[in-house]
């Protein structure tokens, strides 16, 4: 078994002993507030939510839990308001979340701690899948399924072959997606899995994780059997996920892609969205670290 350490705040440690993958922690001050994932399996802090005026007392805070946990990797989501507050603390500027705060824009600033994090080893692969790729239009996509495929919004009788399908398709996720009652969770926290069916089947599947609050939803845990890929099934996929957004008054789409993935990449492409940054080394997916694409829509 498995024995994790893990430094949640000054003098309040946790010893875990089993397998974890991010634990949510809250941090209150009287002139600040952090809310924040402790990304274990991703070496990484995600800042969910921030308040207050004192920003050293934050970047100060984020830096101690950060190297505490030998994480290297922090990344925030701030608003245009104070965005720029926290590039003097060691955040650079990776992407832009546009039309994220309820039409506002979001800036994905993050800092590293280690050059191994920081440096990309497929930079110029991925610049070549882009330039590529801007090359294409969008287009309205009207792909028909063949007679024995089904396209269908995802309930818990479908959880387990969902998780057959992702532990199959990926080596590593950066969320444990073939673990029934975690994806068993999410379906009860606002986030929406649809899939298709070839016969009795499922060979491709992908979400949205709706936040109600800003309006936004990510486009996100997009996955297809090897066997049936190149048959346009993540279009249609990505076509009732917008269709569902709409129905729900979401006004904003984002996906993270996997930047070495020509085809993920020219699937959002197609559909409408803007790239607007690279998440370096972002998370742990299909067996390495892997910098990631932002793409995004305003519906």
């Amino acid at each position: 078994m498995e024995i994790i350490d893990l430094t949640l705040n000054k003098d309040n440690k946790a010893t875990i002993h089993g397998s974890v993958y991010s634990l949510q922690y809250e941090i209150k001050e009287e002139d600040y507030y952090l809310k924040l994932i402790i990304d274990y399996y991703n070496k990484r802090l995600k800042i969910l939510n921030y308040g207050g005026k004192n920003y050293r007392g934050m970047a100060k805070r984020i830096d101690y839990i950060a190297k505490e946990n030998n994480f290297d990797k922090v990344f925030i989501k701030a608003t245009s308001k104070d965005w720029e507050e926290f590039m003097s603390y060691g955040y650079i500027l990776e992407g832009i979340f546009k039309y994220y705060y309820n039409g506002d824009h979001g800036y994905c600033l993050s800092k590293f701690y280690s050059s191994k994090r920081r440096d990309s080893d497929t930079i110029e692969k991925e610049n070549e899948i882009i330039e590529t790729i801007n090359d294409y239009k969008p287009k309205d996509i009207d792909i028909k399924l063949e007679e024995e495929y089904s396209v269908s919004i995802a309930n818990r009788e479908d959880i387990q072959n969902i998780t057959k399908l992702y532990d199959s398709v990926f080596k590593t996720y950066p969320i444990p997606l073939n673990n029934g009652d975690y994806v068993n969770t999410l379906m009860e926290n606002d986030v929406i899995f649809i899939y298709i069916k070839h016969k009795d089947k499922i060979v491709s599947c992908a979400s949205a994780d709706i936040d109600y609050l800003h309006k936004n939803a990510e486009m996100t845990d997009c996955a297809t059997n090897p066997k049936y890929r190149k048959k346009g099934l993540m279009s249609v996929i990505i076509d009732k996920l917008e269709e569902e957004m709409r129905k729900r008054d979401i006004n904003s789409l984002y996906s993270i892609a996997r930047a070495v993935s020509f085809g993920m990449n020219k699937v959002f492409k197609k559909h409408g969205y803007s790239y607007t940054g690279r998440l370096i080394n972002n998370c742990n997916i299909c067996g390495n670290f892997e910098d990631m694409n932002l793409w995004v829509k305003k519906l």
